[in-house]
C-alpha cells in the first residue's frame, strides 16, 4: 500500500483528452517507417492517478496504475518485424501501463511501460543477447531529440551500458498517438544493460520520488534510494540493511578522502562530466542509476547510464545543477587528495575533442537522414493530434544544438582547468603502494610504465607524471 504520507490523490486521469483530434491512420503505416500497433483487451486505456509530495519533497507522482493486457506488432509498411502475439500469461502479449511522474501529470502525451510475456528483442537486431521483457515508449515532451541528444553523449563518454532505441508511429487501439522513441529500459540484464549479480547484486537510484515508493532507505547525508533491483517485492532486509550500510560508509569516506576504495571513482566523473556537457538543469530529476556487483566489499558502487534529458541544453554558462546540488560532487570536488577532481578533468583533457567533434557529426548526418524526413513528416501528424502550434522541424533542432554545444565547448574548456586541484598532495593517496608495480589515481595496477596515456600514476609512493 501507498504510505499515508501523500497528501493530494487526483481523480483518474484518462490518456486521450476531449480537445485531441483525430488522425487517419492510413497515411502513417504507408510511411517507410516503423509503425508500433498495441492493441488491448477490450480496448482498455493505461491511466493512472496523481499524488503530491510531502513537506520537504517535490514534484508529482503517479500511482494505482492500471496494467493492461494486449499484444504489440511492430511493422514498416507491410513487413512485420517483431510481434508479441495475443496475450497469455508467461507465454506471449504484453502489458503496457503509464510510466513518468511530472511528465505524466504536465504532458496529455504519456510515456508508457511495456512489459513482454515472453524475452524478445523489440528493436529486432537479430541477437539473442538483447532479448528482456521490460521496455518503455518516451514521447521526449515537446519532440526536442534531447533523448536521442542525452544518449549519445552517454555512449561517447563511455558510460558502460547506453539504452538503445527506435523511433516509431505509436497506434493504440486504432488510434495514432504521436511520434515516440521505443527504448531498453534500464534494469538488470547481463547480458546486454546493467550487469550485476543475479542473487546478490543491485541496481539502485537516488530517487526525487522516494516518497512514493513502499520501500527506500535515507543516509546521514540526507540522500534518499529507492531499488530497480531487486524489485521491492523480492528484496530481503538484509539487502536492504547491506547496501544502506554501505552508502553511509561511503558517506563516512568521503569526509576522511578513502572514498575510492567505496565507489568507482572514474564512473562519477564521467557520469558528472556527460551532464555538464549536456548543461543539464534538473539536477533532482536526472535520473541518479547506480549499480554494485554484488554484496561482498570487493566490488564498488558505479554510476550507471544517463536518463531523463528533459531539461538538457539549459545551463549555458554554468555547470549542470548536479554537478553543485543535489548528489555527492560538490563534496568530491573538495578532496584534497584530489582523486575525484583529477579524474573529471583527466577525462575532459583525454574526450573532450573527440566527444564534441563526433556529436557535431552525428548531428549533421542524423539530420541528412531518411528517419529525420519521416520525423518531420509523423510531426506533423504528431501536432495535429495533440494540438501543438509548433512547426520546428529537425533540422531547425540539429543547427540549434550544434550551435548550443559549440558554445558549451568553449566555457567548459575555458573553466574546468579552474577547478580546484592540488596536485602536490597526490603522492599521499596511495602511500601504501611500495611493490614496484605503477599505479593510476583510482588504485588500478597498469602493465608498464610503457605505453602510459599522459597523466599523473603512483609508484612506490611516488608521483609519476607522464607527458
Amino acid at each position: 500500500m501507498k504510505k499515508t504520507l501523500l497528501l493530494l490523490l487526483f481523480n483518474v486521469i484518462t490518456l486521450v483528452p476531449i480537445c485531441a483530434a483525430h488522425v487517419d491512420t492510413t497515411a502513417i503505416v504507408r510511411l517507410k517507417f516503423p509503425t508500433l500497433s498495441i492493441y488491448t483487451i477490450n480496448h482498455e486505456e493505461p491511466t493512472c492517478d496523481f499524488v503530491f509530495p510531502p513537506p520537504g519533497a517535490f514534484g508529482i507522482g503517479t500511482t494505482n496504475k492500471n496494467k493492461v493486457h494486449g499484444r504489440a506488432v511492430l511493422k514498416i509498411q507491410n513487413d512485420v518485424l517483431f510481434d508479441s502475439g495475443d496475450y497469455e500469461k508467461d507465454v506471449s502479449g504484453i502489458t503496457i501501463k503509464i510510466r513518468g511522474n511530472t511528465s505524466a501529470y504536465y504532458y496529455s502525451k504519456k510515456g508508457y511501460k511495456i512489459k513482454l510475456q515472453k524475452k524478445a528483442d523489440m528493436l529486432c537486431r537479430d541477437d539473442k543477447r538483447f532479448n528482456d521483457k521490460d521496455w518503455a515508449l518516451i514521447s521526449d515532451g515537446d519532440l526536442s531529440l534531447n533523448t536521442m541528444i542525452g544518449l549519445k553523449v552517454s555512449q561517447l563518454m563511455g558510460l558502460g551500458w547506453t539504452p538503445d532505441y527506435m523511433f516509431v508511429n505509436l497506434i493504440m487501439n486504432g488510434e495514432y498517438r504521436g511520434i515516440y522513441m521505443l527504448i531498453e529500459s534500464v534494469e538488470r540484464n547481463a547480458d546486454c544493460r546493467l550487469n550485476v549479480d543475479k542473487a546478490t547484486g543491485y541496481v539502485f537510484e537516488r530517487d526525487a520520488y522516494w516518497w512514493n515508493e513502499d520501500i527506500y532507505f535515507t543516509t546521514p547525508m540526507n540522500k534518499e534510494y529507492t531499488f530497480k533491483y531487486p524489485d521491492s517485492d523480492d528484496l530481503t532486509d538484509e539487502q536492504l540493511q547491506y547496501l544502506q550500510s554501505y552508502m553511509e560508509g561511503f558517506e563516512q569516506a568521503i569526509d576522511n578522502n578513502t572514498y575510492a576504495d567505496w565507489i568507482d571513482v572514474e564512473s562519477f566523473a564521467r557520469w558528472l562530466l556527460a551532464h555538464d556537457i549536456l548543461g543539464t538543469y534538473d539536477s533532482g530529476g536526472s535520473n541518479i542509476f547506480l549499480t554494485k556487483y554484488d554484496n561482498t566489499d570487493t566490488t564498488k558502487v558505479r554510476m550507471a547510464t544517463l536518463w531523463d534529458f528533459n531539461s538538457i541544453m539549459r545551463t549555458t554558462d554554468n555547470w549542470a545543477r548536479v554537478h553543485y546540488n543535489y548528489f555527492y560532487f560538490n563534496e568530491l570536488f573538495n578532496d584534497p587528495y584530489t582523486l575525484f577532481t583529477h579524474s573529471y578533468k583527466q577525462i575532459w583533457r583525454e574526450n573532450a575533442n573527440t566527444v564534441f567533434e563526433e556529436l557535431n557529426q552525428y548531428l549533421n548526418d542524423f539530420a541528412e537522414s531518411k528517419t529525420a524526413m519521416y520525423i518531420d513528416i509523423s510531426r506533423n501528424f504528431d501536432h495535429y493530434r495533440w494540438n501543438y502550434t509548433d512547426t520546428t522541424t529537425v533540422e531547425d533542432n540539429i543547427k540549434a544544438a550544434t550551435a548550443w554545444f559549440a558554445q558549451r565547448y568553449e566555457w567548459l574548456n575555458n573553466n574546468i582547468d579552474t577547478l580546484w586541484e592540488n596536485t602536490s598532495t597526490i603522492e599521499k593517496v596511495r602511500h601504501d603502494m611500495h611493490d614496484g608495480l605503477i599505479y593510476d589515481l583510482n588504485g588500478r595496477k597498469m602493465p608498464s610504465k610503457q605505453g602510459l596515456k599522459p597523466g599523473i600514476y603512483i609508484q612506490n609512493g611516488r608521483k609519476i607524471v607522464v607527458r
